[in-house]
């Protein structure tokens, strides 16, 4: 329903051939419906000589289409008599008539009156849309009406009252004070009381009310008022009769306001009703009248909205079929084509973000910014349609990441804000929407400016916005997502928290069972695993498998968010399962993310996503459990994935990168040709694809290089080895000094290099290769797993090629090992590294006896023995002594160590990528030199010198002084028995050349058989003496010790004490001479 009200009216009389109207000192003009209502106003003489008359007032039109009847009351000199001049016009009529001569005949007189009247039309739909007003004209109309009207409304007939109320409800619309529509809803309630049941006007009044109930509750959010809207609304249907022109009317009104309640309490009864009322106002009103476009505008806004709450994708598309068809029944130069274009834009904007058609967003963008090009700057609804274009322009932008769509983007938005006054309800949306828009360039391009303003505007609109206005939540929500984004530039904890602390804050705000509920639920478990990510915090991957639990339960089957949900849940079930290895993790993970892809149906831009995330879980489990019908099936998701995103997708080099390396496990395990070749192929794509800059592309570089010297030492083609060179290369050079990743590439480069040594000879690659090992295994930062598997490289190349490091690997890997057992590592990756530590230990102290350095090979194994022990008996480690005295400074350690660790993993495959290479490995680099001065700072501390070191020998010495200790290392490089004996200073060095690791393998195989035969290493609790039986056999493995271990030993170590007591004699005795 529009209401036309004719404003700074003017009368212009002509000269006339009758001399009595230069004597006209009274004029009075009305507009009268044929059921009697009327709307006067009085002209003043501006220029008597011109004939030119001012009104002091303005008229209101309830209806284009009524007949009016046009009549001008004259007074003549003193004389009371009043001439009247009338003439009945139907309302097109009387628009097109404004400023052109109108003859009306003067009742009792033979002349006809001409008259030229002129006035200004403002168009007012109650439900937002105006058209042709001014600011000033509004407020002097309004302020004109008040004035005319007792504050004793009952001393007013019900049709001034209703003026006085669309006035003020106009005015509202355009500033936004409370007082208007208080005022307004007083009015209009005074304008009902006044009315007879009878009165024909009364079904009108009764609606105008409603919609003012219904405009305030869109500005409060007060339930009562859209409940009493929906009432008023419904009241004025039923009293129009079926056959009555102005059905629609009332209709309309009524789904709009069922419609704004849907999406306040989500009740599916007011969308379905909503869409039934707005589908009758369409179907009764005939093509060709002016307020069809309105009606169909309305009832594609609700079908949109059951789309996005249903997922029905008949109502997306039967949405822009509706705005379409009011675009083309508005014509060109109509006040309602740009919002009927605005419409037709946002609803295609919705299907783009549903099938990721660029038609469509093209297409929205084009409509949106029509919609801007035909709304004058002081127009009320330039800042909304500014702030749509500004939408779309996003959306193209995250799809395609062409800056000039996000450039523009902020420029529409800041145009929105200095359109708008401070004060008006709609400034916190605009800067709301610049603050988003800023942060998406920010993580685009990587400005601080950006994503510091991005805060500050947000936190205007947060500060803006009454604590119980209903947009408080998502601009709380929105403030929390920028200062994710500038923790993820910068690491600083501090953004982490707050943003942790704003979307808790967004929870509580929301009552339980508002729709908007599980997606607060959800925001808060994403930053909650972020900030796990980083700190390790078990409570907080807790609480956020909580919180997305909680969001899942809460959308109900049908939602189209459920998937999503779903596969966030599933995602941070997967996170969990990777730190602590709970297999009910990985299996809920994998329900969750099938379900999110069972429900999403092909062509939503999100199904790849739960695809790639479905294989990555499969993968986990079957690397856990071994089972090939999960690898295949990984392989089959994540094709799946790729076979769904086209070419040009940001994301596509991702899916293809963890298709191939899936491709790559299978073929480790089943040795087809096959799969190496596809493999290869598929991370061949992923780097072609893969933008320069990327900060991902260092890791699909070593990916594919890691294929090719898979497929070289499969084949042997030569091909393979140099381009699996050049590939690591390249990942190494992309890769800045510092990285927590380098270490690791370092490492595999240095692999391939060292096997095209060991094939051609070039004494070149052994030295680069030892090189490359060192530089990774000494690096300050990256995970200690990989920087001790970087340093038993370096033990083997060492070895390999007689290089004079060896001793010096060999060290580093001793002092990684207490990092690896104790710091920064998930609980899974501790007990797998458990058995590597054992054997790294072993080889590095044999090393140091074929070096003659027994005392060196003693403090090594002693602290290997110590670190494996403790972790299986799950003893006391040096940090738990450390938190029982510095409980901070060990937190802070781990913390700091936990974020060095974090930073060289792969991350979660839902987590987007802020920084560039650079910028981590400056945050790394920090972060390592902090925890060097943390290091320092315990070993300053009184009992905790030998913090994270070997043990000093002098303190092994002392466990010989109840015997001999006989300490047997068993390795590859040879096997031997160090001796500590009491009295003697150095250790007494057995070599053991008949023991071999085979051997000691295949009897500690036959012991554990015999126990095993025997119940012994059963769990259950033995009250007596267990006969391990097989004596034998038992025997036979006594006897193998005794020969090539205990016998030896004993025989050198009974020669060596004697010998060494014999010299310890004659010195004593040279000495006391």
């Amino acid at each position: 329903m529009r209401i036309f009200i004719l404003q700074g009216i003017s009368v212009e009389l002509p000269a006339q051939d009758d001399h009595f109207l230069n004597d006209i000192f009274h004029l009075v003009l009305e507009l009268k419906l044929s059921d009697g209502s009327a709307d006067r106003v009085d002209l003043l003489s501006r220029d008597p000589t011109l004939g030119v008359w001012d009104a002091n007032g303005a008229l209101g039109l309830p209806e284009i289409i009524a007949h009016y009847t046009l009549s001008v009351f004259v007074g003549l000199g003193g004389e009371e008599r009043q001439l009247v001049a009338s003439k009945e016009l139907y309302g097109p009529e009387l628009f097109g008539q404004l400023g052109e001569p109108v003859k009306i005949l003067l009742s009792g007189h033979e002349n006809y009156l001409d008259m030229v009247l002129k006035a200004k039309v403002m168009a007012v739909d109650p439900f937002g849309q105006m058209s042709g007003e001014k600011p000033d004209d509004i407020n002097n109309a309004t302020t004109q009406e008040q004035e005319e009207t007792s504050l004793n409304l009952d001393d007013y007939p019900a049709s001034r009252l209703t003026n006085l109320g669309i006035f003020l409800l106009t005015r509202f619309k355009r500033f936004g004070n409370l007082d208007d529509i208080n005022n307004a809803v007083v009015g209009l309630q005074a304008a009902v009381n006044l009315t007879p049941d009878d009165h024909p006007d009364r079904p009108r009044r009764i609606s105008y009310l409603g919609i003012s109930l219904y405009s305030r509750f869109k500005r409060l959010g007060h339930l009562d008022d859209i409940d009493n809207a929906i009432i008023k609304l419904q009241l004025a249907v039923d009293l129009t009769p079926n056959d009555h022109p102005d059905k629609p009317n009332p209709l309309s009104n009524l789904g709009i306001s069922l419609l704004a309640r849907f999406e306040r309490l989500d009740d599916l009864d007011d969308i379905e009703n909503a869409i039934l009322r707005l589908q009758a106002a369409v179907d009764l009103t005939p093509d060709g009248h002016p307020d069809k476009p309105i009606w169909l505008r309305n009832l594609g806004s609700s079908l949109i909205s059951r789309f996005e709450r249903l997922g029905g994708l008949s109502d997306i598309e039967n949405a822009i079929k509706q705005h379409q068809e009011a675009v083309n029944l508005t014509p060109d130069g109509d006040p309602d084509r740009a919002s009927q274009l605005s419409n037709l834009g946002t609803s295609l904007q919705t299907r783009f973000e549903i099938y990721g058609n660029l038609c469509d967003i093209d297409n929205a963008i084009a409509q949106l910014q029509a919609a801007v090009n035909l709304t004058p700057d002081d127009h009320p609804h330039k800042p909304l349609r500014l702030n749509n274009l500004a939408s779309s322009l996003r959306g193209r932008f995250n799809h395609l990441g062409n800056l000039d769509d996000i450039d523009n983007a902020i420029l529409q938005l800041q145009l929105a804000i200095s359109l708008t006054p401070d004060g008006h309800p709609h400034k916190p949306n605009w800067l709301s929407s610049l603050g988003t828009s800023l942060q998406m360039r920010f993580v685009r391009i990587g400005s601080l400016v950006d994503i510091e303003d991005s805060i500050s505007r947000l936190q205007d609109a947060v500060n803006l916005t009454p604590d119980d206005h209903s947009d408080k939540p998502a601009r709380l929500s929105n403030l929390g997502n920028s200062f994710i984004s500038r923790f993820e530039r910068l690491g600083n904890m501090e953004d982490i928290h707050s943003a942790i602390s704003r979307h808790q804050m967004v929870v509580n705000l929301i009552p339980d069972g508002h729709p908007q509920k599980p997606n607060q639920l959800s925001d808060l478990g994403g930053s909650l695993i972020l900030r796990f990510e980083h700190l390790g915090d078990l409570e907080d991957i807790d609480n956020a498998v909580a919180q997305l639990q909680a969001a899942v339960n809460l959308t109900p089957n049908g939602h189209p968010d459920k998937s999503h949900r779903l596969g966030s849940l599933g995602g941070s079930l997967l996170v969990r399962f990777e730190h602590l290895g709970n297999l009910d993790d990985i299996q809920n993970a994998i329900l969750r993310l099938q379900k999110a892809v069972n429900l999403t149906p092909d062509g939503r831009i999100d199904k790849p996503s739960w695809l790639s995330n479905l294989g990555l879980s499969l993968r986990a489990r079957f690397e856990r459990l071994g089972s090939l019908d999960d690898i295949n099936d990984s392989i089959i998701q994540l094709q799946a994935a790729v076979d769904l995103t086209p070419d040009d997708h940001p994301e596509k080099p991702k899916w293809l990168n963890n298709l191939g390396i899936t491709i790559l496990s299978r073929f480790q395990r089943l040795g087809s040709l096959d799969d190496i070749q596809n493999a290869t192929a598929q991370l061949q794509v992923a780097v072609n694809l893969g933008p320069d800059g990327h900060p991902e592309k260092c890791r699909w570089l070593s990916h594919l290089g890691l294929s090719l010297m898979i497929r070289f030492e499969h084949l042997g083609n030569q091909d393979d080895l140099d381009n699996g060179i050049v590939r690591l290369q390249a990942a190494v050079d992309l890769t800045p000094d510092g990285h927590p990743v380098k270490p690791g590439l370092l490492s595999n480069l240095a692999a391939s290099l060292l096997t095209r040594f060991q094939r051609l000879n070039h004494p070149h690659d052994a030295e680069v290769c030892i090189s490359h090992l060192s530089t990774a295994a000494l690096s300050p930062v990256g995970s200690p797993a990989v920087r001790l598997g970087a340093a038993r490289k370096w033990i083997h190349a060492a070895l390999t090629t007689s290089h004079t490091s060896l001793l010096a690997a060999c060290e580093c890997a001793i002092s990684i090992i207490p990092l690896v057992a104790w710091l920064g590592l998930s609980i899974p990756d501790r007990h797998q590294h458990l058995v590597e530590i054992g054997g790294i230990v072993r080889d590095a102290a044999a090393i140091a006896i074929v070096l003659d350095e027994f005392d060196m090979a003693l403090e090594w194994l002693e602290q290997g023995r110590s670190i494996v022990w403790n972790q299986i008996l799950q003893l006391r480690t040096p940090v738990d002594e450390l938190r029982a005295v510095e409980p901070d400074l060990a937190n802070r350690l781990l913390h700091v160590s936990s974020l060095l660790y974090q930073g060289s993993q792969a991350k979660n495959p839902q987590a987007a990528h802020k920084r560039s290479p650079e910028e981590e490995a400056r945050q790394y680099r920090a972060l390592a030199k902090e925890r060097d001065e943390i290091v320092e700072k315990i070993r300053s501390l009184p009992k905790f010198h030998d913090f994270l070191k070997p043990l000093r020998l002098n303190r092994l010495f002392k466990a010989a002084k109840e015997g001999p200790v006989i300490i047997v290392n068993v390795s590859i490089v040879q096997c031997d028995a160090l001796v500590l004996v009491d009295g003697v200073d150095e250790a007494i060095h057995i070599p053991l050349p008949d023991l071999t690791p085979e051997r000691v393998n295949q009897l500690q195989i036959k012991f554990n058989g015999l126990l095993r035969s025997s119940g012994v290493r059963q769990r259950a609790v033995r009250d007596e003496d267990v006969d391990i039986g097989g004596d034998e056999e038992c025997k036979k493995i006594l006897a193998e010790l005794w020969d090539h271990l205990v016998k030896p030993v004993l025989d050198s170590l009974a020669f060596s004490v004697m010998f060494l007591r014999d010299d310890l004699s004659q010195h004593t005795d040279q000495g006391s001479l």
